[in-house]
């Protein structure tokens, strides 16, 4: 046998390419654990989403049903005197509605999304980790 089929030489020392080979198995495994941690958290992200938009389509339809048995009951309740007044004034309380909604919603898509925080938290530390580990040496 040679030296290269082993991880020592003819004389018992390691060989040359060994602290190589355990810098690469420590940082593969790093990063497979941080590669997890990222499926993990895209997986919990995937699951509210899909939640969420759920409950939006379910609050979608019952404040849609609710609007139109309002507006009708409305309109009814005024139908001998002001049944037009009525209307206008339904029409302006959802255009309100309307209004605070869409700048909820824009400062809601304006606002940066904090995706991923442990993933990224565990690679900042990596990175200083290893910043520190440069320094030293």
């Amino acid at each position: 046998m040679n030296g290269f089929e082993n991880d020592q030489s003819e004389n018992g020392a390691p060989r040359f390419t060994q602290p190589f080979k355990d810098v690469l198995a420590v940082l593969s495994s790093a990063l497979h654990t941080r590669l997890d941690l990222f499926v993990v958290e895209l997986q919990e992200e995937l699951e509210r989403t899909k939640q969420t938009l759920a409950l939006f389509l379910l609050l979608l339809c019952a404040a849609s049903v609710g609007f139109v048995l309002l507006n009708v009951f409305l309109v009814a309740l005024f139908w001998q005197n002001g049944w037009i007044a009525a209307i206008g004034i339904l029409a302006l309380v959802y255009f309100g509605v309307a209004a605070v909604a869409a700048i909820k919603l824009r400062g809601a898509t304006l606002r940066p999304g904090g995706l991923f925080p442990a993933t990224l938290a565990e690679l900042a530390k990596d990175r200083d980790c290893l910043r520190a580990e440069a320094r030293e040496q």
